[in-house]
């Protein structure tokens, strides 16, 4: 099936938040369930990586974000990492608090190399329906794949 959307909520972990207080960079955990969503990375290239066109809905800025595939489990003797990344940059975030924990981000995929990124701040109206659809989705950790919202 292909999915035209990917939704996730947000944690203090990933946006770089340690004790509540913001310390070190910021990125997106991707599920491991969900990469397909994204352009395929292989598992015998140590730290896959590719450049995601992301066109932000709020402001329509464009930005170039490294999505990175951290595999040393699968490559490297005694590796352990297996887990995809979106590293956020200042073309996405120009501050640090654009994306705030508890905050559910949408990726849309409207062309073969453009994703739209949108944000649903908690208090927003769409948030409610968005945190519904996580919550009944089968992927773990506050993930989904869906056709439409």
């Amino acid at each position: 099936m292909s999915y035209r959307f990917y939704l996730k909520k947000l944690t203090t972990n990933e946006l770089g938040y340690r004790k509540g207080k913001l310390v070190t960079g910021q990125m997106f955990f991707i599920s491991k369930y969900a990469a397909g969503f994204f352009p395929p990375l292989s598992k015998e290239i140590n730290n896959d990586c590719i450049n995601l066109r992301i066109r932000m809905a709020e402001t329509e800025n464009l930005a170039y974000l490294n999505l990175v595939y951290h595999n040393d489990k699968h490559n490297v003797p005694g590796g352990t990492r297996d887990e995809y990344r979106i590293y956020l940059n200042n073309d996405i975030a120009p501050h640090p608090h654009v994306f705030q924990p508890e905050d559910i981000i949408t990726f849309e995929r409207s062309e073969s190399d453009l994703y739209g990124l949108s944000i649903a701040k908690p208090r927003s109206e769409t948030y409610k329906n968005l945190d519904s659809i996580i919550t009944k989705s089968s992927l773990r950790g506050n993930h989904a794949l869906c056709t439409y919202i």
